[in-house]
């Protein structure tokens, strides 16, 4: 808080706001968005230009690189960009000087955006370590494999929440070495095309609270930890094919996360006839519970085989959600069963103490 001086407060010279002193107006302009400043403030006179244009800490969010804001205001230490389908703009039209110095750059998922930014070497120019040394979070739909070479070598060092949420763009292929870790990261969403990518990416991230990992295959045991990744809160497996629940490995894979408070799970369960397992629900409750005490959200999506199909209907749910207290909401759509501690529009919602269908 900025202490002024009472006798420089009562001055009757100050009857303007342009007339306050500095320190007052930043103070000021602290609790105003760019586009507020910009269309309040900017253009009235030089010394209100000035100030404006040396304030720091500004958060840009925008569409198009011929924002108003973008062309008046020097740089910014946040930007969000969000390409919707009317803008005439593409990520090299924008003035990446302005960039220099970020701690946190986000594109905005949205549809077609990938048009926007191609090449996706365009992040190179300014998302690099010599421009960006203080960057703190990357989310961005796209990364290049240099890019990816940067973030996961180390070359961010303060660098604590990463997503990269479409890898499958362009594959990209992680370091083969674990000597060097990022103990800074606590965030990371990404998705890769290899199984055992999942405990390299544990290794060079030793500190996450969270991981997003996609890789459209199956899950491979872990080899080379051997110890429970403790600081992990909240596990996202999307799109794991091939998948047992009562052959060991998802019992020995909740072991590795004691502390998780959220766990989403999306997997293909095995279609080789040998291996077409019924589930057990019974256990299924009993591992989680042994395995993930601190467990608070849970959603799963299941895509069982055609014979497991008719094994789930409503009286098949009310069953499942006296097992475990995290078992509330259930969805059936052909070989799709979904799972879920909240209500997802389910189909049928059941409470312990008074089980009935939400459609009731």
């Amino acid at each position: 808080m900025i202490i002024y001086n009472a006798e420089e407060m009562n001055d009757t010279s100050v009857s303007r706001l342009e007339d306050l002193p500095v320190e007052m107006l930043i103070e000021i302009f602290r609790y105003l968005s760019v586009h507020e400043l910009y269309f309040s403030f900017s253009q009235l006179n030089i010394r209100l230009n000035s100030i404006l244009k040396s304030l720091s800490n500004l958060i840009l969010v925008t569409t198009s690189h011929c924002d108003s804001v973008f062309s008046f205001f020097n740089s910014f230490t946040l930007v969000r960009i969000q390409f919707i389908n009317s803008t005439s703009s593409s990520l090299s039209q924008f003035n990446f000087s302005k960039f220099i110095g970020i701690r946190s750059f986000i594109i905005f998922r949205s549809i077609h955006s990938d048009r926007y930014i191609e090449p996706i070497e365009q992040l190179e120019q300014f998302i690099c370590p010599t421009l960006c040394p203080h960057l703190q979070s990357l989310r961005i739909p796209y990364c290049s494999q240099a890019l990816a070479d940067w973030i996961f070598t180390g070359a961010f060092p303060y660098l604590k929440i990463c997503h990269l949420y479409d890898t499958s763009y362009q594959r990209i292929i992680l370091p083969s070495s674990t000597i060097n870790t990022l103990p800074t990261l606590r965030q990371l969403t990404i998705q890769e095309r290899n199984e055992d990518e999942l405990e390299k990416i544990l290794l060079l991230c030793p500190n996450l609270s969270y991981l997003d990992f996609s890789c459209n295959c199956a899950l491979l045991s872990f080899i080379h930890i051997k110890t429970p990744y403790s600081s992990l809160k909240r596990l996202r497996l999307s799109r794991l094919k091939h998948f047992l629940f009562h052959n060991g490995r998802f019992d020995f894979l909740l072991s590795f996360f004691p502390n998780l408070t959220h766990f989403d799970l999306t997997v293909d369960q095995c279609h080789l006839y040998d291996d077409d397992e019924r589930i057990d629900f019974v256990q299924i409750a009993q591992y989680l519970q042994r395995r993930l005490p601190h467990l608070i959200s849970l959603e799963w999506r299941i895509y069982v085989t055609l014979r497991n199909r008719s094994s789930f209907y409503r009286h098949t749910f009310e069953l499942i959600s006296k097992l475990h207290p995290l078992f509330k909401c259930f969805g059936r759509f052909d070989t799709l069963i979904h799972i879920a501690s909240f209500d997802f529009s389910s189909i049928y919602y059941y409470d312990r103490h008074f089980i009935r269908p939400s459609s009731e």
